[in-house]
């Protein structure tokens, strides 16, 4: 190794042993310091800001909302970090290109793919559709929202979680990233469910108590639902430590998002190029941030809703993610509005 290079080497070493010492003396001497070992650690070395998240989860859970709102306010929507590495591992092996959706060549994207851990960065414009909105009609409304009628798939997936957790007493629920789902409305007849709240980057409904994503607060709740949110993230870390700072330390994450193999075939797979889709996971992507902020995962596959679909499941208790394997031990399929649909034809038929 020539000598200038072993010497930079050094430094880098150096500079990761100082940032992640800082943070682990914030932890023991005063837990509120961590914000600003965050700082330091971010200053210092890249690699000292998991290290930072890590020691927040285990002190203080509630701590990570800090960590996460004291990282560098995101830059232009380049999908990389500013030295060019993945914005989950920071590895710097990654690759940015542009594709184009075979059936359809006229959907066109830029990527960044990890080839550490497999996290795919898509560009997008520099302002999310989302944050614009100024009314409930201006968010989109895909056929899986639930309406006034019917239920859709987070009223399951909220069903889901408190049949895995079979717990006495009514349990609180969050609606993380409701939009125009009314699930929540569903969520609040079943006889499990406590109060149920909804989440958003923005308040333009009235039905239901109100988490502002942007400054949530100190509540936590034993069961979260997610569906279609991740993909939107823009900053993994920062974002996934509002989300999962959300959770009770016995509670349940349930999210909805599609997740390569690790080698996704980006010109033949549609997800990437839907509007304001940001991230694409891998299984060791999500894994990283998860064990990162103390959590457990587990991927579990939903009722008809294609072969990437995956439900992901995040909790910090050993004996809530036994319960996840004994209820899919019974239950082959997680369920889904699909799962809800064929119940309802069933019952027509055997009516009719």
């Amino acid at each position: 190794m020539p000598q200038t290079e072993e010497r930079n080497h050094r430094r880098r070493s150096l500079r990761r042993l100082l940032g992640g010492a800082l943070v682990r003396f914030a932890a023991k001497v005063d837990p509120r310091a961590l914000r600003a070992a965050v700082r330091v650690a971010v200053n210092a070395h890249p690699g000292a800001l998991q290290a930072a998240i890590r020691v927040a989860a285990k002190v203080d859970p509630s701590a990570l909302r800090a960590a996460a709102a004291d990282l560098p306010a995101p830059g232009p929507p380049a999908g990389r970090r500013p030295d060019g590495g993945c914005l989950v591992c920071h590895s710097p092996r990654v690759s940015r290109r542009k594709v184009q959706y075979i059936p359809n060549p006229a959907l066109r994207k830029t990527v960044n793919v990890c080839d550490r851990c497999g996290y795919v960065a898509i560009d997008e414009i520099g302002t999310s559709h989302y944050r614009v909105a100024t009314s409930v009609d201006q968010l989109p409304a895909p056929k899986r929202i639930g309406t006034t009628e019917r239920p859709g798939r987070e009223f399951q997936m909220a069903r889901m979680a408190l049949q895995i957790l079979d717990r006495k007493g009514p349990q609180d629920v969050l609606v993380y990233g409701a939009g125009r789902s009314l699930d929540n409305l569903h969520i609040q007849r079943l006889p499990r469910a406590g109060t149920v709240s909804i989440a958003d980057i923005m308040k333009v409904r009235d039905d239901a108590p109100f988490i502002d994503v942007n400054d949530p607060g100190e509540q936590r709740f034993p069961v979260v639902v997610a569906s279609e949110v991740v993909e939107h993230f823009r900053d993994p870390w920062s974002d996934f430590a509002t989300m999962l700072g959300l959770v009770e330390p016995t509670g349940l994450l349930v999210c909805g998002t599609n997740i390569h193999n690790g080698r996704p075939n980006l010109e033949r797979d549609r997800y990437i190029y839907y509007r304001d889709h940001t991230s694409y996971y891998s299984p060791a992507s999500i894994r990283r941030i998860a064990t990162a902020m103390g959590f457990h995962v587990d991927f579990r596959f939903p009722d008809g809703l294609g072969r990437r679909k995956r439900y992901i499941l995040f909790t910090r208790s050993p004996g809530v993610l036994d319960r996840v394997s004994d209820y899919f031990g019974r239950v082959p399929l997680a369920p889904t509005e699909k799962t809800f649909n064929r119940l309802q034809e069933r019952v027509a038929q055997s009516a009719g």
